[in-house]
């Protein structure tokens, strides 16, 4: 198979510099987040955003083709994208997934900062406070990276390539992904970024209700984004991992 047959290279470009942008946008917020540890960390900041933009650069490199490649294999993709690369009409279901997939988004919101405000918060305080502090436009951009290279990685890259292990384990009488083999795959990767976020994100001292939040509160969110990656495609996680990012980040960051 020629290299150019291997992908629809008219969608790996497009996401991959939609998520090479939304990368760079993420710059001014971590530098905020993280000046306390940059400056005891003694290191040169142009030398370390170098060094973690070319590590990013070449991740999402490859999470973009293993998302396209491997997802042609098992029935996952982006069926609109699709559409559109090919010149053909937009799926008849588009307008209710853009709509299903902004509403799911708002929903999600609801659900972390209840999580968030009302209940972790009788134990330790909101962390919707400390991630909001840096100013409106950097949290905008934020919410970008948030929403778009978070869905390429985890549910574009690392979804799809467990389900293709457990495609090539197991497969249904048809030759498609088992139910049970999609779930797991989903499972998995919303629990290792919920603990990874987690242990990135935390000190050596954190409580074990700190602890508990952060794997909730993402391990929930991984999952409905990817049975939404499942069922409707990378479009329509995108679509609401950005509203409940965006909410969460510029919207109701602005009252704290």
């Amino acid at each position: 198979m020629r290299i150019r047959e291997l992908v629809d290279w008219n969608i790996y470009w497009f996401l991959f510099m939609l998520a090479e942008f939304a990368l760079l946008a993420t710059i001014p917020y971590s530098i905020t987040m993280s000046e306390d540890f940059l400056y005891d960390l003694g290191v040169s900041l142009p030398n370390l955003l170098a060094t973690q933009f070319i590590r990013s650069t070449v991740i999402l490199m490859i999470s973009v083709f293993l998302g396209l490649y491997l997802g042609k294999k098992v029935g996952f993709g982006t069926p609109i994208l699709n559409s559109l690369s090919e010149k053909r009409e937009l799926p008849s279901e588009t307008g209710s997934i853009v709509k299903l997939s902004i509403f799911i988004g708002l929903v999600l919101t609801v659900v972390i900062f209840v999580l968030d405000y009302f209940v972790f918060s009788m134990f330790a305080e909101p962390l919707i406070v400390t991630l909001t502090t840096p100013p409106l436009w950097e949290r905008f951009l934020y919410s970008l990276y948030a929403g778009i290279v978070e869905e390429v990685v985890l549910r574009f890259m690392l979804v799809t390539l467990l389900v293709w292990i457990s495609w090539k384990i197991k497969k249904t009488a048809d030759g498609q992904p088992t139910r049970t083999g999609i779930l797991i795959s989903i499972l998995i990767i919303s629990l290792i970024y919920a603990i990874g976020y987690f242990l990135f994100n935390s000190s050596a001292t954190i409580d074990q209700i700190s602890a508990l939040r952060f794997v909730v509160i993402n391990g929930v969110a991984g999952i409905v984004f990817g049975c939404l990656y499942w069922k409707k495609g990378l479009e329509a996680s995108l679509i609401a991992n950005l509203t409940a990012s965006f909410m969460l980040f510029v919207v109701l960051g602005s009252f704290f």
